[in-house]
């Protein structure tokens, strides 16, 4: 038993040499330079025990906040579907509340989860400016990383975080006076990834067409080579952006129109 044990662990040595290795070498991309090499290997660390690929993770599949991993809703509902489980956004759920069920595939077992604009406030959250910005996004977001943590705890071993709820984490206790990097920072040194506010304002574009063009829009997003939202150039960006936008207003020209020749058939 000794010996298996020891055998154990020095092969998660060899695995972690490995890593530390994998690290110095992705540093040399200014892609992954604002993770600096501890949160580099805090991911990867933490993507290797759940099973995921590691340039998912680092790809905005997770994050990493004064050595606190967590993920993006995004990869908590591709986990949860990947092993059989289920989660459904309830029909009543709209700007100031988002309700949802989910479902364990292996016992049955059960869980709804809600979060409101009532819930933001008492704990200081409407009032920021992308709360104000994308309200439905973030509630979803809220609700959804609840959700995960009480139902799919085996899915995340404690990275069922997403960032908005690491940076309130980090701002207290033992990270109180540790200083928080200024999203202005990080754009400075990874220009060529857009900041999670551009990122919300794709997906509040998206949730204005309909599913059908939204999911042809992922399609050639990635096709483009830009597996999540938050991979985008600032340039591409603002082509999505572009084309999104001219879309919608696409659609509702298409609509109005269709409407006045229901009101005057014999036209």
């Amino acid at each position: 038993m000794t010996l298996a044990t020891q055998s154990d662990f020095a092969v998660q040595l060899a695995e972690f040499d490995k890593i530390q290795a994998t690290c110095k070498q992705i540093l040399n991309t200014k892609h992954y330079q604002a993770f600096g090499e501890a949160g580099i290997h805090a991911i990867m660390a933490r993507a290797k025990a759940l099973g995921i690929h590691p340039f998912e993770a680092l790809n905005g599949g997770f994050t990493c906040i004064q050595g606190k991993v967590g993920m993006s809703t995004e990869m908590m509902a591709a986990l949860v579907r990947q092993r059989g489980h289920s989660i459904m956004k309830d029909p009543k759920s709209n700007g100031e509340v988002v309700i949802l069920h989910g479902k364990r595939a292996d016992n049955g077992d059960t869980w709804t989860c809600t979060f409101s604009k009532d819930d933001a406030i008492a704990a200081g959250l409407w009032n920021s400016s992308t709360w104000k910005k994308y309200p439905s996004v973030m509630l979803y977001n809220r609700c959804m990383s609840q959700l995960f943590r009480q139902l799919f705890p085996d899915l995340s071993l404690g990275a069922g975080y997403v960032e908005d709820e690491l940076k309130e984490i980090t701002r207290s206790g033992e990270y109180a006076n540790v200083k928080q990097l200024d999203i202005a920072e990080v754009e400075e040194i990874k220009p060529s990834k857009i900041n999670a506010e551009r990122a919300l304002e794709v997906e509040a574009l998206l949730a204005q067409v309909p599913p059908e063009v939204a999911k042809g829009c992922m399609e050639w997003v990635k096709q483009r080579g830009f597996p999540l939202i938050g991979d985008m150039t600032p340039e591409f960006f603002e082509e999505v952006k572009t084309k999104l936008r001219l879309k919608i207003e696409s659609l509702k020209k298409a609509s109005a129109i269709s409407g006045e020749k229901e009101e005057n058939p014999n036209e």
